[in-house]
């Protein structure tokens, strides 16, 4: 079931959509609030090309921009009233598409086209994708954030 509040305010949602899409939409709004947060804050200039970029996401065709784009606006209130709890929220939203490969792996990308917007890849977003791949028990080499070590 679903943490994110904007879900029970929004009846149409709940009725429309199973409760596995709902957990990718939570998993895919956490991803680009933790890319977007991965220098500690997000200014007015990061938010804007933040969500111009997730407008621009295929995996939110299926869920609807607007959906996505007030889920993420209501997970970026809560990091900004509680940053521990909302990091922990986010990162179970993350961690209940484990074992979903295709879901999880679409979200992984997704992280990664947001992190990239600004035209790399910093430490710091590096660290945060590779967190998401730790929490989704996928290798972070399929999205070439490590080098695969040589064969020998």
């Amino acid at each position: 079931m679903s943490l994110n509040p904007i879900h029970a305010a929004r009846v149409r949602i709940a009725e429309t959509w199973t409760p596995a899409q709902l957990d990718q939409l939570d998993a895919l709004v956490a991803v680009c609030a933790l890319v977007a947060r991965a220098d500690g804050w997000v200014t007015p200039e990061e938010r804007a090309r933040m969500l111009e970029r997730m407008r621009g996401l295929a995996a939110l065709a299926v869920f609807g921009v607007d959906d996505a784009l007030e889920a993420f606006e209501a997970l970026e209130r809560r990091f900004e009233q509680d940053p521990e709890a909302a990091q922990f929220e986010a990162e179970m939203a993350i961690r209940r598409l484990r074992g979903r490969d295709d879901a999880a792996r679409s979200v992984v990308n997704a992280a990664c086209v947001v992190a990239t917007s600004d035209g790399g890849l910093d430490a710091e977003e590096r660290d945060v994708l590779l967190r998401i791949c730790s929490l989704l028990s996928l290798s972070p080499i399929q999205f070439d954030l490590v080098a695969e070590r040589g064969r020998r």
